[in-house]
Formats: C-alpha cells, structure tokens, sequence
C-alpha cells in the first residue's frame, strides 16, 4: 500500500514531516537543521565573518568535535562546507 493509499484510506494527512538535513563527510554522518532553522546568532557570526563559530552553532558542541577530529585545515572546512551548501541546495555543486 502507498502512502497515498494508506492516507486515504485512514483519512491521515499526507504533510512531510520536518527533518534535519544529514550530510556524509569522510565516513561520519551530521544532521543539520534546514537552512530556515539555522539560529539566529550562527546567521550573525556567519556575517561577521566568524564562519567556525557559526558552523559550531550550527552543528552543536558534540557534531563540532567529530568535525573538528576530521577537519584540520582550511581546505577541509571548505570541502565540508561544499558537501553542506549541495545538501542545502545553495551555492555551487
């Protein structure tokens, strides 16, 4: 039975649940909010051009860690942050 099906025949809504958007990196798996969910203070570090704190917001403190264990130069926060922007459906592929 299909979603569809199932949802018309138990009279349920057919709305997509909100999930967080995961991103596959050098074998380790992050879960981010949607770009709309993104706090407001990572938005103003990104701004002030603190791009590591506002990642660090983003991800939160554990996610950050396993990042930051995985990611030691520059190249590797760009190559992460490429992964992120495709997954988000923003900036180049």
């Amino acid at each position: 039975m299909s979603t569809r099906q199932r949802a018309a025949a138990t009279k349920a809504k057919t709305t997509r649940a909100k999930t967080d958007v995961t991103v596959e990196w050098r074998g380790e798996t992050f879960a981010l909010p949607t770009a709309e969910d993104f706090p407001l203070d990572a938005l103003e570090a990104e701004e002030a051009g603190k791009h590591l704190t506002a990642l660090r917001m983003i991800l939160g403190e554990q996610q950050y860690k396993a990042w930051r264990a995985l990611a030691r130069t520059a190249k590797d926060a760009e190559e992460f942050s490429a992964v992120v922007m495709g997954e988000l459906g923003a900036g180049n592929r």
